[in-house]
């Protein structure tokens, strides 16, 4: 190319006139996200959105943190049920010593 010529700029594919393009986070990278759709119960959306905003968080990251929560409850009895096929049910004793342990939510 000489000096004189200018380069032209080709708009990115997919773009539309007047429209930037999207730009999207690579993959598994840090931050990276998918989206979800999901139906809920009528009014628990503004339930989440208050909720949300009590604590500085977007919907979305509060969303995010609640599934977060509930897939740890999930393995977690997982684990309990798989002590208890090959231990057999926990004792009145192991639960209540369990629970004396276990630190409550006052104390955080």
């Amino acid at each position: 190319m000489d000096a004189e010529q200018t380069p032209v700029k080709q708009p990115l594919r997919g773009a539309k006139r007047g429209k930037a393009a999207k730009v999207h986070k690579p993959a598994g990278g840090p931050g990276a996200t998918e989206k979800l759709s999901a139906t809920i119960r009528r009014g628990r959306k503004a339930e989440i959105r208050e909720q949300a905003r009590k604590l500085g968080l977007s919907d979305s990251a509060y969303v995010d943190e609640a599934i977060a929560a509930k897939l740890q409850l999930d393995a977690l009895a997982e684990f309990v049920d798989e002590l208890e096929e090959r231990h057999g049910p926990f004792s009145e004793d192991e639960i209540q010593a369990a629970l004396a342990a276990w630190p409550s939510a006052q104390d955080q």
